[in-house]
């Protein structure tokens, strides 16, 4: 059967954003390695080689919930009493997700002294901890600004994995006949009782990772936009000007908070970041395509507004093998937590 385009291999549904970035680049004579300036106040613009801590910090971190980072230097040990020192001042539970993190690989949760001991020695490089806000509603906004105007360019609701039982099949089972598993979902499953059997038309949700590579759906919720909603995002991004093209990931009580502008922010992505509005399945790929492009436009001509801020930029070869690096150690410590 033919998949939709929102499972197709990511190097694959790609291609075709890279090559009309490229395109918009040569003719707005705009150097690749400028695009980064888009978001010059952060590590490369924020394209996934730079410390997601480092990127939070160049926010005001009263929108955020508690964070702390965890050297990759420390042993075992005194990884254990770091994420001990800061659930006694901040209580379970708390995430842990590595610094170099991208599509949900690499997180766990802790919600006991077990589960610091268990996982505290399968980390590799730096780790953030953070405090894990029981907020259920989770959002994306992507937010631009140009020439000193700010705007929202999509909204996407994030439906996590659910289950329904039937009074036979334990969790697992249910799992695995989802149409959206995939091997990465046992980063998640591993924190939930795989062998419980739910009583026929009882609902669990499975997933505390909001990410559409691991089991999400994301939708494309224009509608949830509203005076208050914007007056919020854009307060956030206000006092940082060196930012102007990007996703932040949001969580709310419900619906009606997130409308209201009543959020805490989880992440902040950078330039890399994609438009994940675009993977509505209600869309079809010439819908997805169209809203990638835009977005490819729009980064042109935000890094061309800023072409000449000072940067420190590593060569093409320097990022790439940045890049490399960080993927491979994302990789190795997303199958150690697995458990694979």
């Amino acid at each position: 059967m033919f998949k939709k385009y929102e499972f197709w291999h990511p190097r694959v549904f790609e291609a075709p954003f890279y090559v009309y970035l490229g395109f918009q680049c040569l003719i707005n004579r705009v150097s690749i390695r400028n695009l980064t300036k888009a978001n010059y106040a952060l590590n490369h613009g924020e394209i996934g080689i730079g410390s997601k801590y480092e990127s939070q910090m160049a926010f005001d971190q009263g929108f955020f919930m508690p964070t702390v980072l965890i050297d990759d230097g420390l042993s075992v040990e005194e990884k254990k009493q770091q994420i001990f020192d800061f659930i006694e001042e901040h209580g379970y539970p708390a995430i842990l997700k590595s610094d170099v993190g991208c599509v949900g690989k690499g997180i766990c949760k802790i919600s006991n002294a077990e589960d610091v001991h268990d996982k505290a020695p399968l980390l590799m490089g730096k780790y953030i901890l953070q405090k894990f806000t029981l907020k259920p509603y989770e959002c994306g906004v992507f937010f631009m600004r140009h020439k000193g105007v700010p705007r929202i360019s999509g909204i996407n609701m994030k439906h996590f994995p659910t289950v329904v039982g039937n009074g036979k099949d334990d969790l697992l089972t249910l799992a695995k006949n989802h149409e959206r598993f995939t091997e990465h979902w046992y980063s998640f499953l591993q924190a939930v009782d795989t062998s419980q059997v739910l009583p026929e038309g009882h609902e669990k949700r499975l997933s505390f990772i909001g990410s559409h590579t691991l089991g999400c759906k994301f939708t494309n919720d224009e509608h949830l936009r509203t005076p208050e909603l914007e007056a919020a995002i854009f307060k956030f991004f206000e006092s940082q000007p060196g930012y102007n093209f990007g996703r932040v990931d949001v969580k709310c009580e419900d619906e009606e908070a997130f409308k209201r502008g009543e959020f805490v922010v989880i992440e902040v992505n950078g330039i890399a970041s994609l438009p994940t509005h675009m993977f509505d399945p209600s869309l079809s790929v010439w819908q997805a395509y169209g809203i990638f492009f835009e977005h490819a436009r729009c980064l042109v001509n935000i890094a061309k507004e800023h072409a000449q801020q000072p940067m420190d930029l590593l060569s093409y070869a320097g990022v790439i093998k940045k890049a490399g690096e960080n993927q491979t150690l994302l990789n190795k410590v997303h199958q150690r937590l697995m458990g694979r």
